[in-house]
């Protein structure tokens, strides 16, 4: 689930083949990054307004993590944040249709979702738990719904011939069904055993551990893999206390950041740094609430992406970089509460006039 590849390998922020292709993924991570703020606009404006969507396209513009994620990591968050956001500037359109609010999204359209959607999840698996909201939220908005049930089929059907050939490779390499990753068992593992706190340890990675690295090459990946699910499957019968315990710490710091020492000057500023990942996380749910309590369209799809998509972070080590594909629509609302809080109008009391 979180490995581009079946292949195992070490987690480093900074592995490439070579400085020149680092360079290039980190060139196209910028520009991926920069395409967010037209899709932040097209969906602000659907959503709240023009007013929103061009504040919305100037936050994410200079959102610290905006401009970070993609220059520091050789890794796929900022692929996986645009296309989310295209995905939803999508659905947005085809719910209200295109150069006619009352035309029904056409088959090529229907097509194109699907293309999409197939992208998705050959980049990013955790985000495809979106896909059926995505449906759902169409099937409901269109007028006669049950006449387009055939288009969410056609959609279905192009993403999984999208995902096919990887399938078929997977197959091929590992002789069974391996659906795009495999390493799950392996991260689940890392997570949550005898030994550990909760939270994923870098030494147990076959990558930086020899002797698991050893026993790797001796049972082969898939073999390997079968292992620690038998493992995690253990632990959680042993216990199961513990795992409820720790997926519910790793669910607090998947939006407040994991524990990490931040020394300057010799004072430790971990608290502070717990801070700075919440007030986003605060302003987001709470721009939520107000979304849907004034029945906003699309609320219950921005919903869906700050309820439904970190879950399966919750059982592995809820590294920051994680929560990065929905920042967009996390910065979205917050921008959104701050919008109708700058129209609250707070008026003093006049003071009682003198006789």
């Amino acid at each position: 689930m979180l490995s581009k590849s079946p292949v195992v390998r070490a987690p480093s922020e900074t592995s490439a083949d070579s400085p020149l292709s680092a360079w290039v993924i980190l060139t196209f991570n910028s520009i991926f990054s920069a395409l967010t703020c037209l899709t932040l606009y097209r969906i602000a404006g659907k959503i709240y307004g023009q007013a929103v969507a061009r504040t919305t396209a100037w936050t994410w513009a200079f959102f610290p993590y905006a401009v970070y994620w993609p220059v520091r990591v050789v890794w796929e968050m900022s692929l996986s944040a645009f296309l989310l956001s295209w995905a939803l500037w999508l659905a947005l359109s085809m719910a209200g249709g295109t150069d006619n609010e009352d035309d029904p999204p056409r088959r090529r359209e229907w097509i194109g979702f699907g293309l999409l959607w197939g992208l998705i999840a050959l980049t990013n698996t955790a985000l495809l738990s979106l896909l059926p909201f995505c449906l759902l939220y169409l099937l409901w908005r269109l007028p006669q719904r049950f006449q387009h049930l055939a288009g969410a089929g056609l959609c279905l059907l192009t993403a999984a011939l999208v995902v096919t050939p990887w399938l078929a490779r997977n197959y091929s390499v590992f002789g069974k069904f391996v659906f795009v990753r495999d390493n799950l068992p392996l991260e689940m593992h890392m997570a949550n055993n005898d030994q550990s706190t909760g939270l994923w340890t870098r030494s147990e990675h076959p990558g930086n551990d020899p002797e698991a690295m050893r026993r790797f090459q001796e049972l082969g990946e898939s073999r390997f893999m079968e292992e620690k699910q038998q493992e995690v499957h253990q632990f959680m019968l042993e216990h199961p206390a513990r795992f409820v315990a720790f997926t519910v710490e790793r669910a607090a710091y998947f939006w407040i950041g994991p524990p990490q020492a931040n020394i300057v000057a010799g004072y430790d500023l971990m608290i502070a740094r717990h801070v700075v990942f919440f007030l986003p996380a605060a302003a987001a749910f709470a721009g939520l609430w107000l979304t849907l309590r004034q029945r906003k369209k699309a609320g219950l799809l921005l919903a869906c992406c700050l309820l439904i998509y970190p879950l399966p972070y919750y059982l592995v080590n809820p590294f920051p970089r994680y929560k990065h594909a929905i920042e967009p629509e996390m910065i979205l609302l917050a921008v959104y509460l701050c919008y109708e809080a700058s129209r609250i109008q707070i008026r003093s009391p006049s003071p009682p006039k003198v006789q």
